[in-house]
């Protein structure tokens, strides 16, 4: 039997709370972002563990598991 059949994995990701679906087994960071519509150059990225915020780099790829959660969060924030 071939395995042509087989249906490729769908994985449900998260980024600040909106669900995206994705068939990579492993993305870059900049590609997590650019899902979100968010772009390197003005964003960080961070995969939320538990209570820990772990960044990832524009260009560090990341093995993609069901479920996982990421912030984009806007750099250089202004305050005052």
């Amino acid at each position: 039997m071939s395995n042509s059949n087989k249906k490729p994995n769908t994985y449900h990701i998260f980024v600040n709370k909106t669900k995206y679906d994705v068939m990579a087994s492993s993305m870059p960071g900049e590609q997590i972002l650019a899902l979100a519509g968010f772009t390197p150059d003005k964003y960080d990225l961070f995969h939320v563990h538990g209570h820990d915020q772990i960044k990832i780099e524009a260009n560090q790829s990341v093995i993609i598991e069901n479920g996982m959660k990421f912030h984009a969060i806007l750099r250089d924030i202004q305050f005052g």
